[in-house]
């Protein structure tokens, strides 16, 4: 035993760590430039972007925070991470329109469309959003290997001492450097090994957890529940804090929130074609929904568990407890280099497109417009450094905050979303109502969370969720409305962009009405420009919305 960990451990994590370090120095060439640093030369095929999107959007604070979550709350813990779930199928009609921006960055998305002033609003929102994400999945992989390491490393968890710091930074440290190196081309290239890792993680614990004589199977897990408390069985439960109004809410702004992630760009446009873009971020994600079961299974069987064996753990140390329960030694170190797959891969994601928009959006414009492309690419590399940084720093201050952190990151950026939905579909958006939208928005957000103002309304969970968004809407409207509209010519540009496919250049070069004719548009009222949806397009969403559909129907029967 090395600091209550078996030696097989640290031997599996020191191959694990090595062979994710060959991968990003290997990286490096095809990362030698911002195309490739960024997007990786929109190479990768349809597996690569799967795996990729699975990779970039699941990670420990996900498992961790849904077991945290369950073990505390019951099976309404799953929405800690399912609170994207209906937002899925929208990812199908979202990832062709970001693919044709033709941007590296989102940050260049908002230059293009409101100008210098909104990139940098941008980027220092979603920013701040991300760093708090990955403070929130460093936070996630310290509690789950603090559980592991037992009771006298558990116990750290009430306190913060030099455990603490020294997971956090270890955590941190390889992906800073494959990531340094290669970029998105190293990120993607481990993603294939990590997301494959994932996906044994959600299963591996199963089946002995299962075997327990205090779990007893499926059912004996059911029973156990049942008699201690009726609610832990319910999959909407308002006093686990998500109640049917609030599910439904984030359920609604989880589209928005993708529009506004600063890797959306990567995950929908590192691909060949437009089509690897729309599998790799649909069907990356769904595969994070389907997996979600398997963790809340695992939860809920923990905590039958700790019932009948009267016992007590910190909720965020649950996951560690668990697996240092029930599997060997060396089963143990496999599910832990999958934790640290799944931190590192949504860590290199964080650290290489923050970075890019701060190198896009403030470096290149405001202090080094000069900067050739080698000069920023060492910016960019510089910047992701200090990006993870202050992730780290920010999981300091927040340890005692896992899963509000969660729901905190994911309304922020909904806010951002709005903007990035009114400027895909309203031609009179502009840089006010940007501004307009997204700083009212996150103001009533906070005034929410602070005031509690609303906590004697019958519903306040849902008009605490609502508000921010009407705040937002009203506010992209009335301050585009009250202030000059944009240049016709910009926008029109910007349209027959995101509505060209790619491969169809030649139609950039004529009239709107000529790329986008009358006949092909859906809603014009009002300004608003919303072309008819394509067979793959409409077909595509309703077979996403049917899987989303069918695994709720799964987890609620296995509950039954």
């Amino acid at each position: 035993m090395l600091f209550g960990l078996d030696m097989a451990i640290w031997l599996i994590l020191a191959a694990y760590f090595g062979g994710m370090l060959v991968l990003g120095w290997f990286s490096r060439r095809a990362a030698a430039d911002h195309d490739g640093f960024l997007v990786g030369g929109r190479r990768f095929g349809t597996f690569g972007m799967v795996m990729h999107a699975f990779g970039a959007g699941t990670n420990p604070s996900d498992t961790t925070g849904t077991i945290s979550k369950t073990v505390s709350a019951g099976a309404s813990g799953i929405w800690v991470s399912w609170m994207w779930m209906f937002g899925t199928p929208f990812y199908w009609i979202i990832a062709p329109v970001i693919r044709r921006m033709r941007c590296l960055t989102m940050a260049d998305y908002f230059r293009q469309r409101f100008g210098d002033a909104a990139a940098v609003l941008y980027s220092m929102g979603s920013g701040v959003a991300m760093m708090i994400f990955f403070a929130a999945v460093l936070l996630g992989t310290t509690r789950t290997v603090q559980g592991m390491m037992g009771p006298g490393f558990t116990a750290a968890l009430d306190r913060t001492d030099w455990w603490f710091y020294g997971i956090l930074f270890t955590t941190t440290a390889v992906f800073m450097l494959y990531g340094y190196w290669g970029g998105i081309v190293a990120a993607v290239r481990t993603d294939m090994v990590q997301g494959l890792m994932i996906i044994v993680l959600s299963i591996l614990a199963i089946p002995p957890v299962l075997k327990l004589p205090q779990v007893d199977g499926l059912s004996g897990m059911k029973q156990t529940l049942a008699a201690a408390d009726a609610g832990f069985l319910d999959l909407f439960s308002a006093a686990g804090g998500f109640s049917p109004a609030k599910v439904v809410l984030l359920c609604l702004s989880a589209p928005l929130t993708a529009l506004a992630l600063p890797h959306v760009m990567t995950v929908t446009s590192a691909g060949r074609t437009e089509w690897e873009g729309r599998m790799g971020f649909t069907y990356g994600n769904m595969l994070k929904r389907i997996c979600t079961i398997g963790w809340s299974i695992l939860a809920l069987c923990w905590l039958a568990y700790l019932i009948k064996s009267d016992s007590a753990v910190n909720p965020d140390a649950a996951f560690g407890d668990c697996i240092r329960h029930t599997l060997p030694a060396a089963a143990q170190g496999l599910m832990l280099a999958c934790v640290m797959a799944a931190a590192m891969s949504s860590g290199d994601a964080v650290q290489v497109t923050v970075a890019g928009l701060f190198t896009r959006s403030v470096y290149a414009v405001y202090i080094n417009p000069l900067a050739g492309e080698a000069r920023q690419l060492k910016v960019t590399r510089v910047a992701g450094l200090f990006v993870i940084t202050l992730s780290l720093l920010f999981a300091v201050l927040m340890q005692h905050a896992f899963v509000a952190s969660i729901v905190a990151y994911f309304r922020i950026l909904s806010f951002v979303g709005i903007a990035v939905a009114m400027g895909i579909l309203w031609r009179r958006m502009n840089t006010a109502g940007v501004f307009f939208c997204i700083i009212p928005a996150t103001a009533v957000y906070i005034a929410a969370q602070l005031n509690g103002r609303f906590e004697w309304l019958a519903v306040s969970d849902g008009l605490s969720a609502i508000l921010p968004l009407v705040a937002g809407l009203a506010g992209g409207i009335a301050g585009s409305l009250a202030t000059p509209p944009p240049r016709r010519d910009a926008v029109e540009t910007f349209f027959k962009k995101i509505h060209v496919p790619i491969g169809r250049e030649e139609k950039l070069d004529m009239p709107l009405d000529e790329a986008v004719p009358p006949a092909s548009r859906l809603l014009t009222a009002g300004g608003l420009f919303v072309v008819k949806p394509s067979r793959q397009s409409w077909v595509g969403f309703l077979v996403a919305a049917a899987i989303c559909i069918a695994c709720v129907a799964v987890m609620m029967v296995l509950l039954k």
